[in-house]
């Protein structure tokens, strides 16, 4: 019975510190504004240097949270180049599934296709928000 004890400390602390998911990765979250008025439904897309992009969508109230992927949240830590789109193609209508009008981008260049926006993602918590000028 006493070597069964070291084995089953060991499967306790496996359990207890759970799995890594060996994303080097923090929280990152914030509010997108448009001349000062939030923006719903702004795609907030967060790519580093080397590495998967994270993203994230505005609300009402304009705030995103990032995701890296489906179960990790936040976005690896380190400079990141940020795109901020609007446009949308239209989707849904069929059966069951709401119909969602697209839309044309109503944001300039400078915050998707030809961006100048970059943040730092830090270990911890970030809040990064964003206020863009429509002009």
């Amino acid at each position: 019975m006493s070597k069964f004890v070291p084995a089953l400390l060991c499967l306790a602390v496996l359990l207890v510190s759970g799995c890594d998911d060996g994303v080097d990765n923090a929280d990152v979250s914030g509010t997108v504004t448009v001349d000062g008025s939030p923006i719903e439904g702004a795609v907030v897309t967060f790519q580093p240097t080397g590495g998967r992009p994270s993203v994230g969508t505005t609300d009402a109230s304009g705030q995103y949270t990032l995701r890296y992927s489906a179960s990790i949240d936040g976005a690896l830590i380190g400079a990141h180049k940020v795109v901020i789109t609007t446009e949308r193609a239209t989707s849904g209508g069929e059966g069951s599934e709401p119909l969602v009008e697209g839309r044309k981008e109503i944001l300039p260049a400078k915050y998707n296709e030809a961006t100048e926006l970059t943040a730092q993602v830090e270990a911890g918590s970030n809040t990064i928000d964003f206020d863009l000028q429509s002009s």
